[in-house]
């Protein structure tokens, strides 16, 4: 081959080599080690440091101060070589002074460009290398890898929040975002919704839900669960919200599936207390109450509603007071014989006041007796009939929380007539045509409203009987106001 040719040889190769490596450069398969080796986008914050990643000389690393020491455009927390000496940081003799020769006189392993020969905090570092030299810190912890010592670092974590301010000190966080306003930042709150449920056992993640309901099983609490009862309906356009029911079928259209609707035969419904609701509307389907009023809108009418009942001058029911009423009380049977039972402070019972009250008094397990308080209108005026729709009794017991179930068969009320020893009708807790009502008592926990409604036949007298036995477990019952009312 000429020395012509060979040139032109040389001349080829050392083009198609210089077009290899250009190539290699430009379409990423190259490796060129920038110190960062971080991707970056226009659009986020990968760090959360509050710098755009487009313009984060650390796009991975919290840096929020961009503190770059060398100049060489990486930031010091994701530069391998801080000072810029050709030395790694972790082999540097000196990694904040630039030392490319290492060289280390005294063999002490701190360089001489930055050997103090000095220890101020007594830590064991030199000053020289020590990143916090004037606190004690020999573990030299720096969570976010800026050369500044976590103990004397303002800003431990880089987010550019300072620690005294940070709701996450060594977890960036520029945004400090706190859901459940705990002062914890999300980024680092173990329990993001504050519902004492921790993240790793909670299942709405973002929303409190102390119970972790979850009626379909899917790991997915109801309180933030599309599909609560998991059949493939959300539950916007479920006609069964709560119970599955793929194929929504609804016979007679009224909105509620048949799988979830008392009454889907669209047929005659209930309508147990006879006010013209149907107990499947009804807002008290016990108590008639054809306005259905509903002051604090919760879906109880006021006449059956815990906090909604009161009985007084100027509402719905009205005491049967002493200006009209006189009091009669009596015990039977067992109780009045071996003077085992006992009606105390009686005219208490019509005094217009709900707060004082009589007592009946009764011997558990005594079988046989009975003590009753009742109101009577006066006699001087028979001619006048009780004609509200529900009577009962203002009634409490502190030492046990009264109920129904509680009171079982031992409680009556009569109703007289005229003088008559003998009542027009009786209303019990079962076993007879009217039955009784236990409401709330204006919130309170142990005072109730025993009632029920008015017999078809005239009265002008109602009592409340106590009778003892073996399914009596109270011993006593605080009466403490007649009262009637139309709802």
């Amino acid at each position: 081959m000429n020395f012509k040719l060979k040139t032109l040889f040389a001349m080829l190769l050392t083009a198609v080599l210089a077009f290899g490596l250009a190539g290699c450069g430009a379409d990423g398969s190259g490796s060129s080690n920038d110190g960062s080796n971080n991707p970056v986008s226009r659009d986020t914050d990968q760090d959360d440091d509050g710098i755009p990643d487009d313009v984060d000389n650390c796009p991975a690393n919290p840096n929020a101060m961009q503190e770059d020491q060398d100049g060489d455009g990486i930031g010091d927390v994701c530069d391998d070589d801080r000072d810029g000496d050709g030395e790694d940081n972790d082999t540097d003799n000196c990694p904040l002074v630039a030392n490319p020769t290492q060289d280390d006189a005294d063999g002490d392993g701190v360089g001489d460009a930055c050997d103090q020969n000095n220890d101020q905090d007594n830590d064991g570092i030199d000053d020289g290398v020590d990143n916090c030299p004037a606190i004690f810190n020999p573990e030299q912890g720096d969570v976010d890898g800026d050369g500044k010592g976590d103990v004397c670092d303002d800003d431990s974590d880089n987010d550019g929040v300072d620690d005294s301010n940070d709701n996450c000190v060594f977890t960036a966080n520029n945004d400090q975002a706190d859901a459940d306003t705990d002062g914890i930042g999300d980024v680092c709150d173990d329990d993001l919704d504050g519902d004492t449920v921790l993240n790793d056992d909670d299942n709405c993640l973002n929303l409190p839900n102390t119970d972790q309901s979850d009626i379909d099983f899917d790991t997915i609490g109801d309180v933030c669960d599309d599909d609560r009862d998991g059949d493939g309906v959300d539950n916007d356009t479920d006609n069964c919200f709560d119970t599955a029911n793929t194929d929504q079928a609804d016979v007679d259209n009224d909105g509620i599936g048949n799988v979830c609707d008392d009454d889907f035969g669209g047929g005659p419904t209930d309508d147990t207390d006879g006010d013209s609701i149907p107990d499947d509307t009804d807002n008290c389907p016990l108590i008639a109450n054809t306005d259905q009023a509903d002051a604090d809108d919760d879906g109880k009418g006021d006449v059956c509603d815990d906090d909604g009942f009161t009985c007084s001058a100027t509402s719905t029911f009205k005491p049967l007071s002493a200006l009209l009423y006189s009091v009669n009380a009596r015990t039977t049977g067992a109780c009045s014989l071996l003077g085992l039972c006992s009606v105390s402070n009686p005219d208490n019972v019509n005094d217009n006041d709900t707060s004082t009250f009589g007592s009946l008094n009764l011997t558990v397990g005594l079988l046989g007796g009975s003590a009753a308080i009742g109101v009577d209108i006066d006699p001087l005026a028979y001619a006048s009939d009780i004609s509200d729709d529900v009577v009962g009794f203002v009634v409490s017991n502190p030492g046990d929380v009264l109920s129904l179930s509680l009171l079982g068969e031992s409680i009556t009320l009569h109703f007289y007539n005229d003088g008559d020893a003998t009542p027009v009708a009786s209303a019990a807790v079962s076993g007879s045509p009217l039955a009784l009502e236990l409401l709330g008592l204006g919130g309170s926990n142990d005072t109730f409203f025993l009632s029920a409604q008015a017999p078809a036949a005239n009265f002008d007298s109602v009592e409340l009987e106590y009778t003892s036995g073996v399914a009596n477990l109270l011993s006593y019952i605080n009466v403490h106001e007649a009262c009637s009312g139309t709802p």
